[in-house]
């Protein structure tokens, strides 16, 4: 009895029994009149709903833009590795393009060679140019160790290059038929006309032939494939030179003469073969 009564005079109890009171009484109240506090509760709500809404938005933005920061990050590794991947790879997709190339060419000459079975066919590389006419004598690397000699015929897959005129023991060196020193035995395919094709003497422009000694009344037209006749002894007969771009006559009168452009492009020329087995009876 004396315990409770000195309890009564401390003021945390009747703290105590407020708080148990008040939360009694709103218990009560909120059970009994449910919807009093929710007509209470909506003004609030509306006031302060849009805020957490838009409080809400906010974090979920922020959130977004911390996310596309990561993406561009990554990305910008990602688009880093694979710059040096392909820096890496470059190297290599240019040689595959040069031995693709280079694979491609030897396809055709060994197409050639098989074709020409008639023919002792040497196959050899242009290694240079002679720098004192750059331009119609290539240097290739087949000599007399290979059975090269002088005034052997050399062709490519598409045509006669020219003849050699200098040899060594490893190397020799080829007139090609644009030289205005070549002279060619020839004859128009088409009609079997005979004559001589020469390098680029006027009125042939630099780069064409001219073939010259044609009958006046050869029925050559442009178009017309010129080959070797093999009269001469240099190139075997039926060898592609070039195509006839201009028929005229000569200033007597006499005969005529064709504009032929080559079939071979000299500045691309990379493999070749030397005809070894045509016997040289004399230059045209």
């Amino acid at each position: 009895m004396i315990f409770l009564l000195g309890l009564l005079k401390k003021r945390q109890f009747w703290y105590i029994v407020l708080v148990i009171f008040l939360i009694t009484l709103t218990y009560r109240l909120t059970y009994t009149h449910e919807e009093i506090f929710n007509q209470i509760e909506r003004p609030f709500l509306a006031v302060f709903s849009p805020i957490s809404d838009f409080f809400s938005s906010m974090v979920n933005y922020f959130a977004g833009k911390v996310t596309s920061i990561k993406d561009i990050f990554y990305l910008k590794s990602q688009n880093e590795l694979l710059k040096k991947k392909v820096d890496e790879l470059s190297p290599y997709q240019k040689m595959y393009y040069e031995l693709k190339t280079e694979n491609e060419k030897l396809r055709r000459m060994l197409d050639l060679k098989e074709r020409s079975y008639d023919y002792n066919l040497e196959a050899a590389e242009v290694i240079g140019r002679d720098p004192s006419n750059w331009f119609n004598i290539l240097i290739i690397d087949k000599g007399t160790n290979s059975g090269v000699s002088k005034n052997m015929a050399v062709i490519s897959e598409d045509g006669l290059v020219g003849y050699t005129i200098d040899v060594g023991k490893n190397w020799a060196k080829v007139l090609v038929i644009t030289d205005n020193r070549s002279s060619i035995s020839a004859m128009i395919q088409r009609t079997r006309d005979n004559g001589v094709v020469k390098g680029s003497v006027a009125p042939a422009p630099p780069g064409y032939l001219k073939m010259v000694y044609l009958p006046m009344d050869a029925s050559v037209v442009n178009g017309d494939v010129v080959v070797s006749s093999g009269l001469g002894g240099i190139a075997p007969k039926g060898i592609i030179i070039g195509k006839v771009e201009e028929v005229k006559k000569e200033s007597d009168n006499l005969m005529k003469f064709a504009i032929v452009k080559p079939a071979v492009d000299f500045n691309k020329l990379e493999y070749v073969f030397v005809i070894k087995n045509f016997s040289y009876a004399g230059r045209e």
